[in-house]
């Protein structure tokens, strides 16, 4: 059986936790989610991605 997706309200989470300074990995892990899957919803959302070594 296929999953289907974060909902919105999980990306709204997940962006929150991202604007925090939480790492996609980390947000995965909590979500459930690949951080490829997690990066793509909140690119969709209109977030903006930190460079590699920022917080």
């Amino acid at each position: 059986m296929r999953r289907t997706g974060l909902s919105p309200d999980q990306i709204d989470e997940a962006a929150r936790l991202y604007v925090l300074g939480w790492s996609l990995a980390r947000i995965g892990r909590r979500m459930e989610f690949s951080p490829d899957t997690v990066r793509l919803r909140l690119l969709e959302r209109g977030v903006r991605m930190r460079g590699r070594y920022q917080r």
